[in-house]
């Protein structure tokens, strides 16, 4: 069944009257939600789908996948989840398409390797707090042609993020890096180190991240935390 955000994107006037670019995002929360909204703001024609409904054969999406000018995947839980929601978009997608896939729980080589056209797929790094202003992670993946990496960068931008072209892998920079500092704070507590709250005041103070790592963890999810370590332990 379509997502309920669909609604939403019916509803919203900025699509209804500043529509630009035709956008499809799959994925799952909170990163659907956070990533949708922007391209609503920024005015797209943006329709957004609960990636559950790619994996039990959902077919109304077909017609937007096929007109999109942009397709986000923002699986980032398993590589088993986002292989089978690509191949599936696979069947639908145009040459033209360009295709951004969340190189979370894996590269972007390894994304392109399943789909139809893999020199349109470029990968993408965002990782909770995800809002205008901020940054976004960019990778090539040894398919990804140099008009993709443009477009790219340019769709990017007009969500108000700064792009930053770095080297491919799974979880890029920033979320590989958060999420090894989540595991270790993951240790402490079970350790018995200090409490959560002690633990996340500690490092929040100390080294003036916008979360604590636990409360980090809740914020993107401990599914999508899972999904970077196991694709840093399969890369490496």
């Amino acid at each position: 069944m379509e997502s309920g955000v669909k609604s939403q994107v019916d509803n919203c006037e900025l699509c209804a009257h500043n529509t630009d670019m035709k956008i499809v995002i799959a994925g799952e929360s909170p990163f659907l939600e956070s990533v949708g909204e922007l391209c609503m703001v920024a005015g797209h024609d943006t329709v957004l789908y609960v990636v559950e409904d790619w994996q039990h054969g959902l077919t109304s999406g077909e017609t937007a996948v096929a007109l999109a000018d942009v397709v986000i995947d923002l699986v980032n839980e398993t590589a088993v989840a986002k292989q089978n929601l690509l191949t599936t978009l696979s069947q639908t997608l145009s040459a033209q398409t360009l295709v951004l896939s969340s190189a979370l729980p894996v590269s972007t080589t390894q994304a392109a390797a399943w789909v139809t056209y893999p020199e349109r797929v470029v990968g993408f790094g965002l990782f909770p707090p995800i809002e205008s202003g901020g940054m976004v992670e960019l990778a090539a993946g040894l398919q990804t042609d140099s008009q993709a990496m443009q477009q790219a960068n340019s769709f990017w931008q007009t969500l108000g993020f700064e792009p930053v072209i770095v080297g491919d892998g799974p979880g890029l920079i920033r979320a590989r890096i958060v999420c090894c500092l989540i595991n270790e704070a993951v240790s402490a507590l079970m350790e018995g180190v200090a409490t959560p709250h002690d633990i996340d005041q500690a490092m929040q103070l100390g080294t003036n991240y916008p979360f604590g790592p636990l409360q980090w963890a809740d914020e993107a999810g401990l599914d999508t935390v899972l999904g970077v370590m196991t694709g840093l332990f399969n890369e490496w």
